[in-house]
């Protein structure tokens, strides 16, 4: 058995990537140990929004127009309005002054009377910051879309085996999965947090490392308007500084209403310990959380880079070895259009057209 490109990783990234590959007429096998979105792609908030990072920014951007095409009348026309939340006036000017670098997100700076009028499930006295930005969806099944699209343009799954890469002569030529082994003119490394345990040696340590994410699945009396971010959240992205653990976000996706969320470093974190507390934090901003009934509670592990921007190119050392991955908590909203660009990269056999800052050279320097 052989396949012009075989693709690690069935999440968002992975199958945008084998449709990509398909359409261009590249034969495409995708492995996955467990299955399709099994993990962050299909267990995160489900909100498509700007990444806060002039790097990322057009990755945004043409990801929207891909899940758009791909799922039709599933995706948001338009974005539903983030709203940023402040304890002061002071904070709330700092977090809309810090987003008037994206001209696109048109933020809006609202007093506490007015902030409450755009979100009436909110305690008094925050003030806001709208954004222009946030498409929600249904991460499991956007992550699926894309992978039927795969399928139909001929791409082949084998999923439920654990997979490793075969090397000869230090250069990676293969892919083992279970006792079967298949032959791969390239191989694309898009495996999210355990990135780092599929390529071993080929990348230094702690290139990407699991921020731990737990969300609370609930039902309310009244859904919100729009998706509620405490503004230190929104604000970190650019350079991966969060100051709270667990900074609170409601987020009303076609799939669930979704209270969080955690940004823990470290060991899989105790779902009913950190629900507690997600809940009580959340709470204190829309008080009819604390007689929320709880449907889930969802962990998943995102994939950070080192530098908190996506990796995207070619394994320094290795021929025919690609990477895409850290994209931490954004995988959703710039993942598509990251496929794109490493789906590119393989067919031309040069990574070069990849941005410097998105580039898997950086490792390199490591």
């Amino acid at each position: 058995m052989s396949t012009d490109v075989a693709v690690i990783g069935a999440g968002i990234i992975g199958c945008a990537t084998a449709l990509q590959l398909a359409r261009d007429g590249a034969s495409v096998t995708v492995y996955d140990r467990s299955g399709i979105a099994a993990g962050a792609s299909g267990r995160n908030n489900g909100l498509i929004e700007h990444p806060y990072d002039a790097a990322t920014e057009s990755l945004y951007e043409h990801s929207v127009e891909l899940l758009g095409e791909v799922l039709g009348e599933g995706f948001p026309r338009d974005p539903v309005g983030t709203l940023l939340l402040a304890q002061d006036a002071a904070q709330a000017q700092s977090i809309a002054a810090a987003h008037r670098r994206f001209p696109s997100l048109e933020p809006r700076l609202l007093d506490p009377a007015a902030t409450r009028a755009a979100e009436p499930l909110l305690a008094e006295g925050f003030w806001g910051c709208m954004l222009r930005t946030g498409y929600p969806v249904m991460p499991r099944e956007a992550t699926e879309a894309f992978a039927q699209r795969a399928r139909e343009a001929g791409v082949r799954f084998l999923l439920g085996a654990p997979v490793e890469l075969v090397r000869e002569r230090g250069q990676v030529v293969a892919v083992r999965a279970g006792e079967a082994q298949q032959r791969a003119g390239d191989v694309l490394a898009a495996t999210g947090a355990e990135l780092g345990t599929l390529l071993g040696d080929l990348v230094p340590d702690g290139v990407v490392r699991a921020l731990w994410g737990v969300i609370v699945s609930v039902t309310l009396p009244e859904r919100p308007r729009h998706p509620l971010i405490e503004g230190a959240l929104a604000s970190a992205h650019g350079s991966g500084d969060v100051e709270v653990e667990a900074p609170f976000t409601l987020l009303d996706s076609p799939s669930w209403l979704a209270v969080g969320s955690t940004m823990l470093e470290g060991q899989r974190p105790d779902p009913e310990l950190w629900s507690a507390r997600l809940l009580a934090r959340g709470a204190r901003f829309v008080p009819s959380i604390a007689r929320a009934q709880v449907r889930d509670v969802l962990v998943c592990a995102r994939p950070r880079s080192f530098d908190n921007r996506p990796l995207l190119g070619r394994v320094p050392g290795q021929q025919r070895l690609w990477l895409a991955g850290g994209h931490g908590g954004r995988g959703m909203s710039t993942g598509p259009a990251s496929a794109l660009l490493i789906a590119r990269a393989i067919l031309s056999g040069d990574d070069e057209s990849i941005p410097p800052a998105l580039s898997a050279r950086r490792l390199s320097d490591r």
